[in-house]
């Protein structure tokens, strides 16, 4: 049996808009292991959270993946495994409704969007619970009360009952993750999920995202700017930058031995405690306009270290000896000695 669960080939998603063709995710390749956590770093805009949606085919109707795979190991039993390609499946179909939200659950950047505020927290969860299960009414409510309680929310009896609007936004979040973990997903998607909270509540979440996750045994996608988060709760890391993913690897060769521009100038970013005053590091320039993309490398024109050949030369995909991966002209044509000598 695989430990891979969800392997993502050349995976590209358009928008056709009025004013022309977005290319949101150009090409973009990801493994997904069982029981592990990938995170998914970059500026806004990136096209992060469009790559994410496209697991649970729920890409907004301007959107189409145009072309990509991305591979589900779906475990039936104990001694066998099928595979499905999500990216093949009907976004209406039988199929996909019998994944989302029960084996791939996602949990949204703003809870306050994603909870209707026409009807209890409780009635929403228990809809989850009763699509994808044989439980009675009354069985899905009593499993909702426990999710709650599991998910740190006070008086979970009581609660149930309540419209969104009444809870705060650790306490909707934490009812999110509940909607999210009732049917025990596979595959966790975590869209910036501590974004909008203060700093206490987001530690609370993230410890118990990681509790859970142990208890389920469930893979994590994390979807973050927040490289501190990065550090504490993952295994491997991706680095998307413009559509393309421009670095990957295990999270200590990432913060170590950073290969792209991009992912040293992020690591640069990251504001420092010191004695002394010192001025923020910062990337220059802005992402650029969707409609207006740079020729050759995506950085190139925010890189402090391009080359002339940068603004017409696609980088390949560089591949080092330890699983780590890059695309940069910096690396083309060395050799895995040269490597060592670099790192």
């Amino acid at each position: 049996m695989s430990d891979t669960l969800i392997e993502v080939n050349d995976l590209k998603i358009h928008f056709f808009t009025d004013e022309g063709v977005v290319r949101a995710v150009d090409g973009v390749d990801l493994t997904i292991e069982r029981g592990k956590t990938l995170c998914l770093v970059g500026e806004s805009g990136c096209g992060k959270s469009v790559a994410c949606r496209a697991f649970l085919q729920i890409v907004h109707s301007i959107g189409k993946i145009v072309s990509g795979e991305i591979i589900y190991h779906r475990r039936v039993d104990n001694n066998f495994e099928e595979t499905i390609d999500i990216a093949q499946l009907n976004p209406k179909g039988r199929q996909i409704r019998e994944i989302r939200g029960k084996e791939i659950s996602m949990i949204f950047q703003e809870p306050m969007t994603s909870l209707s505020p026409m009807y209890t927290v409780g009635n929403q969860i228990m809809e989850n619970i009763l699509l994808h299960t044989n439980l009675s009414k009354e069985e899905a409510r009593q499993l909702c009360v426990q999710l709650l309680d599991q998910v740190g929310i006070p008086q979970p009896h009581r609660l149930v009952d309540e419209y969104p609007f009444r809870l705060s936004g650790g306490m909707r979040q934490r009812a999110m993750i509940a909607m999210a973990l009732s049917c025990n997903p596979t595959l966790l998607i975590a869209d910036e999920p501590t974004t909008a909270l203060d700093v206490t509540t987001q530690a609370n979440i993230l410890d118990l995202m990681r509790n859970i996750q142990k208890e389920y045994q469930m893979a994590l996608l994390f979807i973050t700017h927040d490289l501190g988060v990065v550090a504490e709760i993952a295994d491997t890391v991706a680095v998307m930058y413009l559509g393309k993913i421009v670095e990957s690897g295990d999270v200590d060769t990432i913060f170590n031995n950073p290969k792209h521009p991009y992912t040293q100038a992020l690591l640069r970013s990251i504001p420092k405690i010191s004695r002394t005053r010192e001025k923020l590091d910062t990337i220059q320039g802005m992402v650029p306009n969707p409609y207006r993309r740079p020729g050759g490398c995506p950085f190139h024109p925010r890189c402090t270290q391009a080359m002339p050949e940068c603004s017409t030369m696609v980088p390949s995909v560089t591949r080092f000896s330890d699983g780590h991966t890059t695309r940069c002209l910096l690396y083309e044509n060395i050799t895995t000695k040269q490597f060592a000598e670099l790192s």
